[in-house]
């Protein structure tokens, strides 16, 4: 069976093109591209497209062409997405069950009357890097600068997931492999306000702290035990009183790999075990 996987024109947030890279690393098989928020205009060959990430910033074209077989794990819906989605749960009910990313999803589809369950993120699937950086580096991502000491500061790497400018999806997904390269060969420690710099940080055993919001949408990180702290301007927030912690979530990555390797197989999609980036 033919499948696609998600293509975001309509955003700069690299963290959209690692969901993306977290599924086809499980993929053995070639595979194309879906707009994600325009999958209602795909004219191509009949395919199977995983509906992971965030949804979406164009819900009025919801559902997508009738040639896209949806395989939905890792799904999440914004509340605005939500009202509109409703009006579609006949579409749900038909391509159940509804693989959510989070629990509020689920329960948001649940009270439609469509089976859903929470399926975790392709994003925790990451391999675990074999070797530790000879000098590891503390990386800031997306955070405040003032929030920080100055000598943490100086000590620091900082970076950011959303891009400058727009980029064509190829330049897009190339940079995103680099960055998880940047994490998996530098990181010591991660802090960062990002899911989706949290999540692939921690499946490659990099010690993370979210600081981040706090709703249903970032709950996920709770599954896998990630810690999640408040950083503040005064009185300045030291790294070195984070609670920081090796991840060990192994049986949560195999469970997410068996489902997402089983819902694909359904399909005739090949699979593999990823071993690298």
């Amino acid at each position: 069976m033919n499948i696609a996987l998600l293509n975001y024109p309509n955003t700069n947030n690299i963290g959209d093109n690692i969901q993306t890279l977290a599924v086809a690393q499980h993929i053995d098989q070639e595979y194309s591209l879906v707009d994600r928020d325009f999958s209602h205009r795909y004219d191509g060959k009949p395919c199977v497209v995983v509906m992971n990430g965030w949804f979406t910033h164009e819900p009025q074209n919801w559902p997508p062409a009738p040639a896209i077989t949806p395989i939905f794990f890792g799904f999440h819906l914004t509340p605005k997405a939500a009202s509109v989605f409703e009006k579609h749960k006949a579409y749900f009910k038909r391509f159940a069950p509804i693989g959510c990313r989070d629990q509020a999803t689920a329960e948001t589809i649940k009270s439609w009357g469509v089976d859903a369950y929470v399926s975790g993120c392709a994003t925790m699937t990451f391999p675990a890097r074999t070797k530790e950086p000879a000098e590891p580096k503390v990386i800031l991502v997306d955070q405040k600068r003032r929030h920080f000491a100055r000598s943490d500061r100086k000590r620091a790497s900082q970076i950011g997931h959303i891009l400058p400018f727009p980029m064509a999806s190829e330049v897009r997904f190339e940079a995103a492999r680099n960055l998880l390269d940047f994490y998996r060969l530098n990181a010591g420690l991660v802090v960062t306000s990002r899911i989706h710099s949290a999540m692939p940080c921690a499946a490659m055993g990099i010690p993370v702290v979210y600081t981040g919001r706090r709703d249903g949408r970032t709950a996920i990180i709770d599954l896998i035990g990630i810690p999640s702290v408040r950083t503040k301007w005064f009185p300045q927030t030291r790294i070195e009183s984070f609670p920081v912690r090796q991840p060990a979530f192994d049986d949560v990555k195999k469970r997410i790999t068996s489902d997402l390797h089983a819902r694909l197989e359904a399909h005739g999609v090949k699979v593999k075990v990823p071993t690298s980036l």
